[in-house]
């Protein structure tokens, strides 16, 4: 142990010892190198000796060494003496207390241990640790890295969904085009305590290399995440970021036709009609994917009338199509939410409405006819005021046992310290808005392929050419847009 000790405690974890920052960078380097590539007498002694081996240092201070240890334990084989749950504990002690500075020097290993933690955890346990490495490294949570989508299939293939959302959640606004940890002006960039995390974390190796095909696999995941929690406006925004991924010759991949799919539902039961398209997808876009959708493109269209027989009918003609896309369970949600959102249209007309005037103009989609009595009408109302659906109030057996619901406007709803945190919410996020454009405004203007783009613009205003399909999304390959364009250094 005498070698293990002299090689680990060589190494002061403190800036302050050092007479510069560049120093410390030299020092952090020098003890990263050799920590990482320990010679096989080093790692039996080590394995041998676990709990010394892990007492030599702390894992908030002097975080590369510990990675190093802790590595070396989980890899290896111990002695039946020391409990694996002890070095589990550990693992987890040093994944919640590392410090984010010092990790930049051992990317390559530590995105090694966040990539096996689900063989090494439960998945819940997993999933935690491992949104909180990436916002450990990335407090914004809007650099998008390897992690992210290791986290989301773990989130979603285990039902884990609660301890992801503070990472779902986050807007991803930086995509890494590429690693280069070798290059001088991104390696100096490690020890500085000030810099954004989207200029060191490829240059870290805190990433593998980003596909286009990864990021549309993260957010149908995302989505996917938030349809489980029957999210509807969350799912359809990141539905939005699939189907409005850039492409090049006109073409969409099948994840983005999964995803216009999902999207098309999920707005049914958002809205209670088909939702529109962003404005910047193409209308050679809209015609393709409207072209391999035909049958959901039926049920958005009956969705919103009255034929409830029709609809049923085609539900049911097209089950094959949902069972093959795994949608049924979707289609089933919306076909429950048809006659909902009769109910919710109704305020249209009303104010306030009898429990059995509700009975007999709704039906249900599920039978194609209406509900047998007005209990049953009464239930459904009333969940639907519980879960935030609708807007109103029951008031029950008025008159002669009739029963009505009355339809709130929204600004009924909303008390005077309601109205001052919404207020103040939306400065909140403007202010957070406006940082987020200036940065990724100036990252785009610096790039290469920005440049070119302005400058075939203004050659094109100079001839006065309108075409109207050729601009920057058309000129750039997809994956040099999404991650390249903002992507970090």
């Amino acid at each position: 142990m005498d070698e293990v000790k002299r090689l680990f405690l060589d190494f002061s974890p403190s800036p302050a010892s050092y007479p510069s920052t560049k120093s410390y960078d030299a020092a952090a380097k020098s003890y990263a190198a050799s920590v990482t590539k320990l010679s096989s007498d080093v790692q039996t002694a080590i394995q041998r000796n676990p709990i010394e081996a892990l007492q030599l240092v702390d894992p908030s201070t002097n975080s590369i060494g510990y990675l190093s240890i802790i590595d070396t334990l989980l890899r290896g084989s111990v002695p039946e003496s020391t409990p694996r749950s002890l070095l589990l504990d550990e693992a987890v002690r040093f994944l919640l207390k590392f410090d984010p500075i010092q990790i930049r020097y051992v990317g390559s290993l530590f995105r090694s241990l966040l990539e096996d933690l689900g063989s090494f955890f439960s998945p819940l346990v997993a999933v935690e640790l491992l949104a909180n490495a990436i916002l450990r490294i990335d407090p914004s949570g809007s650099v998008f890295t390897s992690t992210h989508l290791i986290m989301a299939k773990l989130a979603y293939d285990t039902n884990c969904i609660e301890p992801a959302l503070k990472v779902l959640d986050a807007d991803i606004l930086f995509y890494p085009r590429n690693t280069h940890p070798a290059r001088p002006e991104n390696a100096k960039n490690l020890y500085d305590t000030e810099v954004e995390p989207y200029v060191y974390i490829a240059s870290a190796s805190l990433t593998d290399a980003i596909k286009s095909t990864s990021i549309l696999e993260y957010h149908l995941l995302q989505a996917m995440a938030y349809i489980s929690r029957k999210d509807w406006p969350k799912a359809q925004i990141a539905l939005e970021r699939v189907i409005g991924h850039p492409i090049k010759d006109k073409g969409v991949s099948k994840i983005m036709v999964d995803g216009y799919k999902k999207w098309l539902l999920v707005g049914l039961l958002r809205e209670g009609r088909p939702p529109s398209f962003p404005s910047y997808i193409t209308n050679a876009t809209k015609s393709t994917y409207n072209g391999l959708s035909e049958a959901y493109n039926n049920i958005a269209t009956l969705f919103t009338t009255d034929g409830a027989s029709a609809l049923k009918e085609e539900f049911e003609k097209g089950r094959p199509t949902w069972e093959e896309d795994s949608n049924l369970t979707l289609l089933e949600e919306a076909l429950v939410s048809y006659q909902k959102w009769q109910v919710i249209n109704l305020r249209r007309i009303y104010r306030q409405v009898s429990i059995s005037q509700i009975r007999q103009t709704t039906l249900s989609a599920q039978t194609a006819e209406t509900l047998k009595d007005d209990e049953q009408v009464l239930l459904l109302v009333s969940d639907m005021i519980d879960s935030g659906m609708l807007k109103g109030q029951l008031q029950v057996g008025l008159t002669a046992g009739e029963s009505y619901v009355t339809f709130h406007e929204e600004h009924d709803l909303m008390t005077e310290a309601d109205f001052a945190r919404e207020v103040a919410r939306s400065h909140a996020s403007i202010e957070t808005l406006t940082k987020q454009y200036r940065v990724t405004n100036e990252r785009l203007s610096s790039t290469k392929d920005y440049a070119r783009h302005l400058v075939r613009e203004q050659k094109r205003m100079d001839k006065d050419i309108a075409d109207a399909g050729v601009g920057f999304d058309t000129h750039i390959e997809d994956e040099d847009l999404m991650t390249g364009v903002l992507g970090g250094a």
